[in-house]
């Protein structure tokens, strides 16, 4: 299968060929597409163990959670924690996870994503937009993160392209999935990229578009929707990789490097 990234730049290419007047919009989710919440999971869990002079995650890494932060309950399992600490454990988990202290010092992004929504940033008429399941109520948090993660890569989040959950920890993040999408067409950016880890949002995305212009990528790293959900002209990856949009585009014509 043909990498995603160079799947991404290709369909660029044909959407600023046929939009030239128009301004390009790709859309990112955040938590396990930007970021990587195994960071932050594992963060939380091992402050557990300082506050309870415990050491159930010390020899833990990220790479052994296997599911997404929503699913504290299946981590625990995984990590084979005693039945008796079980419950304990997710309470802490719940209390600390979204804290602005965690959300400020516990979010990595994946490597290379920030060197690819330069580069998107970096293009003529051609701007990133957000579009998250996290409610309204942690948007400064989430932008001092992002911004936070992106300084070192001159990449910049604002306001007006940031589209959050506006019904709190409960919404509907499906529907406001494809919410995201209207609002930033209808502010009048041409949408033509959507990136999201979960199936269910690709899908949901999918049987509303109707331009036929936004291509579907799953960021296959940890979600919790089935798999048998994601629409079949999405394309799946995991590796943020430059090189790839570089094969497709001239770096010397159209970008304007990092």
């Amino acid at each position: 299968m043909k990498h995603w990234m160079r799947k991404l730049g290709e369909h660029y290419e044909r959407m600023q060929r046929r939009y030239q007047e128009e301004d390009l919009m790709v859309i990112f989710d955040i938590d396990d597409t930007i970021l990587d919440l195994r960071h932050m999971v594992l963060h939380v869990l091992r402050s557990f163990d300082r506050r309870h002079d415990t050491a159930f995650f010390a020899d833990i890494g990220v790479d052994e959670i296997e599911a997404s932060e929503a699913e504290m309950g299946k981590i625990i399992r995984q990590l084979s924690i005693p039945a008796k600490d079980e419950r304990r454990i997710a309470s802490w988990f719940e209390e600390h996870s979204w804290s602005s202290k965690v959300i400020r010092e516990a979010h990595r992004p994946f490597p290379g994503v920030m060197e690819v929504i330069r580069w998107f940033q970096g293009q003529p008429k051609t701007v990133v937009g957000i579009n998250t399941g996290r409610p309204e109520l942690i948007r400064d948090d989430t932008l001092r993160s992002l911004n936070s993660a992106g300084r070192s890569h001159n990449v910049v989040f604002t306001h007006n392209l940031l589209f959050m959950n506006p019904c709190g920890w409960n919404g509907n993040i499906v529907a406001f999935k494809v919410a995201g999408i209207d609002y930033f067409q209808k502010k009048g950016f041409r949408v033509i990229a959507f990136v999201d880890n979960e199936p269910e949002n690709l899908q949901a995305v999918s049987m509303n578009d109707r331009t036929g212009d936004i291509l579907l990528l799953h960021a296959d790293t940890v979600y919790k929707s089935q798999r048998e959900k994601m629409p079949r002209n999405a394309v799946s990856g995991k590796v943020y990789d430059i090189a790839e949009l570089r094969r497709v585009l001239r770096w010397d014509q159209l970008g304007n490097a990092a």
